[in-house]
């Protein structure tokens, strides 16, 4: 699979799928895509979220119907500069759902809860 046929898949559809590990369940989540680069946020902030997952472990896997990526998920050494462009991926792909998602969270711990999505085509371990 190339990162073409992943940035295709990302953006036909608002609803993904990821996991941390292989052990984990997979759970419904929106993938947007920036600059040829894939991110996701958390909007809950439990103690056990996905995010802390891929924060003690960063393998991971996407989920698009039959369609597994393996994946490495980690916080990108650019948050801030890319942020903004996250922000307008958030806003295109889920028009006007994602001004109303934004009045219920705190924008600061949302954006700073980014996790970059990175393909990780050859299945190295991190």
């Amino acid at each position: 699979m190339t990162i073409q046929e992943i940035t295709e898949l990302i953006n036909a559809d608002n609803v993904h799928q990821i996991r941390s590990g292989n052990k984990h369940r997979f759970i419904d989540i929106t993938i947007v895509e920036a600059e040829g680069r894939f991110f996701v946020r958390q909007y809950k902030f439990g103690k056990k979220s996905w995010y802390h997952a891929f924060q003690q472990s960063p393998n991971g896997e996407i989920k698009y119907g039959d369609t597994i990526i393996p994946i490495i998920g980690k916080t990108p050494a650019d948050l801030e500069d890319i942020n903004p462009k996250i922000n307008k991926a958030y806003k295109k792909k889920l028009g006007i759902i994602y001004p109303i998602m934004k009045l219920g969270f705190n924008t600061q711990k949302h954006e700073a809860s980014t996790l970059e999505l990175i393909p990780n085509l050859n299945n190295e371990k991190v």
